[in-house]
C-alpha cells in the first residue's frame, strides 16, 4: 500500500470517537521487508498513541540496527516470532529458509527483552503432522517456555482436512459483517479470501471508512446473504465459509 494512502486510512480512523483497539502491519508475509518500515511505525504511533501495535515477524530480517529501531516505538505492545518448528530439519522444510536465522532468534528476543521488557514476546508453530510429530511440538514449547518466551502452538488448518467434500452453504458468511478490507489502489472488500477484489463490487474508499460500511453496496451485498441469495455472488456461491 502506498504511502499515501497509508495516511488516508490512519488520519481517517484518527478522527473515531473510540479508539482502534490494536493494529498488526503486514507486508507480504514479513513486514521488514519494506523499506520504509520504520515511517510506518512511526505514522502508526503518532497518528494513533492509544491503539497498540502487534508485529508478527519471522525474524529473517531482524539485525541488531531493526531491533534498536523498533523498540523506538512506544505503542509496540507484541511481537510475535513464526518459528514454526524445534529441528533445523523441519525448519528447513517448511519455511523454506536456512536454519541459521531460527539459531538467531533467542538472540533477537534477548536484545529486545533488554530494550524493551515490557514488550509480550512470543514464538508460534503452527502444527500440521505432515511436517512435524507431536514430540517435536511439545519440545518447541519447553524450549521456549525456558528462553522466558510464550508458545503458542495453532493447530493447522489442513490438520484434519482428510477426504472430506466441502459443500456451499447458503446461510450468512460472518466474514462480510465484521471484515473490511482496503487494497492497495483503494478499492474496497469485505472478504479476505478476495485478494483480486472480485468478490463484489463495492466501490473504493472515500477517507471515511465507516460511512463505505454502511453505503448501498455493502448493504446490497449483505441483504444477499442475509436473504439466501449468496449463490448470486459467483465467489460466495462455491465458499463453505458461514
Amino acid at each position: 500500500m502506498p504511502n499515501d494512502m497509508i495516511l488516508k486510512v490512519l488520519n481517517d480512523v484518527a478522527r473515531w470517537p473510540e479508539p482502534l483497539n490494536e493494529i498488526i502491519p503486514v507486508n507480504y508475509g514479513e513486514f521488514f521487508m519494506r523499506k520504509d518500515w520504520l515511517w510506518v511505525l512511526q505514522m502508526i504511533e503518532n497518528k494513533l498513541p492509544h491503539t497498540r501495535i502487534v508485529i508478527p515477524t519471522n525474524g529473517t530480517k531482524m539485525d541488531d540496527k531493526i531491533v534498536t529501531d523498533l523498540c523506538t516505538i512506544q505503542t509496540i505492545d507484541i511481537i510475535n516470532f513464526s518459528v514454526n518448528a524445534f529441528y533445523d530439519e523441519t525448519y528447513k522444510a517448511f519455511m523454506k529458509l536456512s536454519p541459521d536465522r531460527l539459531h538467531k532468534i533467542p538472540e533477537t528476543i534477548g536484545l529486545i527483552k533488554v530494550l524493551r521488557p515490557d514488550i509480550q514476546i512470543r514464538c508460534s508453530m503452527v502444527a500440521d503432522t505432515a511436517w512435524c510429530t507431536d514430540y517435536e511440538k511439545d519440545i518447541f514449547q519447553y524450549f521456549w517456555k525456558q528462553q522466558g518466551v510464550e508458545p503458542w502452538v495453532l493447530p493447522a488448518a489442513s490438520a484434519c482436512r482428510g477426504t472430506k467434500l466441502l459443500h456451499p452453504v447458503l446461510i450468512p458468511c460472518r466474514s462480510i459483517f465484521s471484515d473490511v478490507v482496503i487494497g492497495y489502489d483503494g478499492k474496497l472488500a469485505s472478504c479476505c479470501f478476495d485478494p483480486g477484489f472480485s468478490c463484489y463490487d463495492l466501490g473504493e474508499y472515500s477517507g471515511d471508512l465507516k460511512a463505505d460500511w454502511n453505503n448501498e453496496k455493502f448493504t446490497k451485498f449483505r441483504e444477499l446473504h442475509n436473504t439466501h441469495r449468496r449463490t448470486e455472488i459467483p465467489t460466495c456461491k462455491g465458499c463453505s465459509f458461514a
